[in-house]
């Protein structure tokens, strides 16, 4: 399964630690990004929110002085079973209509890791 999803992939994806802020009008979170392309990212978190939230999203990219803003929608949400060690609670969140210069930066960002 492991191989399917990342053939699914349409970005490149490098891990990351990247704090991040996200909510929507009646909640408000802050957790650190675990990795990051240019269509999205994983945020590991015990209490992900359920798929199809739409959430509000910033984050800085270490190194970069811009705040990346936009929004976003959760479209795995994955909850901890105590019998599988090996699946990380979470969430992916793709990002929605970002802009073409966040897009670059996220480019550039991820491609300085995969070096």
């Amino acid at each position: 399964m492991g191989a399917n999803r990342r053939e699914r992939r349409q970005h490149k994806r490098a891990p990351a630690k990247i704090l991040i802020k996200y909510g929507n009008a009646e909640q408000f979170f802050t957790d650190y990004i675990q990795n990051i392309s240019r269509g999205g990212i994983f945020v590991p978190t015990y209490n992900p929110l359920p798929r199809g939230t739409h959430v509000r999203i910033s984050f800085s990219l270490p190194g970069w002085d811009r705040l990346i803003e936009t929004e976003g929608i959760v479209v795995h949400s994955i909850r901890t079973n105590p019998q599988s060690a090996t699946t990380p609670a979470g969430m992916g969140i793709k990002f929605q209509a970002p802009c073409e210069e966040h897009l670059e930066l996220i480019d550039k960002y991820v491609d300085s890791l995969l070096v």
